[in-house]
């Protein structure tokens, strides 16, 4: 990017954090605009740990949060309960998947989270706690009431 279209601001800004602007536009039509800046996660970022280390190397353990085994059934209850074994809690809204089954989700919401954080694939320095985020979205919708986005076209049918 040309140094001269890069306002004197954002230059510190990027300076300031290691990083680098890649573009910057405006106007948009309300006004705004926008820039775009990489830069470098910080040294003691989660990502470049290991949670095993070994006297071979350093390896990820996965942390198998619901481990289930060959032919178990996972059985998925929503309800305004806080209390598993609450007698109010319609387990009517009970969901049973297969391993496999639930493997798909987990994939489907994986998805997701990789398209979001990338920009369906345009852009491959991502943010990886955005894809986390995302990842969380993509299994129990968004952080309101109910779930859903007020805007319809973003909630899934």
């Amino acid at each position: 990017m040309e140094e001269r279209k890069v306002p004197p601001l954002l230059k510190k800004l990027a300076d300031d954090c290691g990083g680098e602007i890649t573009e910057v536009g405006g106007p948009l039509p309300d006004g705004s605009g926008f820039a775009i800046m990489s830069m470098p996660l910080r040294p003691d970022h989660w990502i470049y740990g290991a949670d095993r280390h070994e006297s071979y190397g350093k390896f990820n353990v996965p942390p198998m949060v619901f481990r289930m085994g060959r032919g178990e059934r996972a059985v998925l209850i929503i309800g305004k309960s806080s209390d598993p074994n609450d007698a109010r809690l319609d387990r009517s809204k009970g969901v049973t998947m297969t391993k496999e089954g639930f493997a798909e989700q987990v994939r489907l919401a994986g998805k997701y989270a990789v398209r979001c954080a990338t920009m369906n694939g345009k852009e491959m320095d991502f943010d990886p706690d955005a894809l986390l985020q995302n990842l969380v979205v993509g299994f129990l919708g968004y952080w309101t009431e109910n779930g859903l986005s007020d805007d319809e076209w973003a909630n899934s049918k």
